[in-house]
């Protein structure tokens, strides 16, 4: 009887044990099928040292039936709730990458429509050009390592901007994100990281051109 009781109080200790790997690897899903299979495990042990000893052979088949039906049922439920996860991790980097792109979007294309509108309204075409314009408007914005500040710094922290004079005439404005993913895992960014979302917009005498790289 006493090592029935251990073998009980035992199971119990193990199950939250095995859980708390998710600490570790700062997973819940990792602790959570650590759990399952500590718990199944112990269910096995369970049936080899307790019921199969029973004689009385439609209780033992009720309780393996019982054992085998919850292992099944927490397995499917499982499954569910990880797929379930997944689909509202996918659905939240969806409306995170819309949201970026959006934001990236209007403030690289304000931004050149800016210098293109005081290059043709403001200057003298013959003697300037449109980088002349965008350094007059924006020379602030222009830090080291070709950085191009974001015009709300405190709300843009996924978003790393940078500015390019590909020439006199021709002005690049990119954009890297930091936490969100673009469509290629395998996609060298800008900023130096893989797989993130990536975009850029192309200042010339005949407009902005928008591309989005990843």
């Amino acid at each position: 009887m006493k090592n029935k009781g251990r073998l009980l109080f035992g199971g119990i200790l193990a199950v939250p044990i095995a859980f708390s790997i998710s600490i570790l690897f700062e997973s819940l899903w990792v602790g959570y099928f650590a759990a399952f299979i500590t718990a199944t495990i112990w269910l096995i042990v369970l049936d080899r040292s307790i019921v199969s000893k029973s004689q009385n052979k439609s209780s033992k088949t009720l309780i393996r039936t019982f054992i085998g039906l919850l292992v099944i049922t927490q397995l499917y439920a499982s499954i569910q709730y990880y797929e379930q996860a997944e689909r509202h991790g996918d659905n939240l980097n969806n409306i995170r990458t819309t949201i970026v792109s959006s934001i990236s979007h209007l403030e690289m294309e304000k931004t050149l429509q800016h210098t293109l509108r005081h290059y043709y309204l403001e200057t003298d075409q013959t003697e300037l050009t449109l980088e002349d314009s965008f350094r007059e408007l924006f020379e602030d914005r222009m830090a080291d390592s070709n950085t191009f500040l974001h015009e709300t710094p405190n709300d843009s922290e996924d978003m790393h901007f940078t500015y390019e004079i590909a020439s006199p005439d021709s002005i690049i404005l990119s954009v890297s994100a930091t936490f969100t993913p673009g469509t290629d895992v395998v996609f060298e960014n800008r900023s130096g990281q893989t797989g993130m979302y990536e975009a850029r917009t192309t200042l010339t005498k005949n407009g902005v051109v928008y591309e989005r790289q990843n």
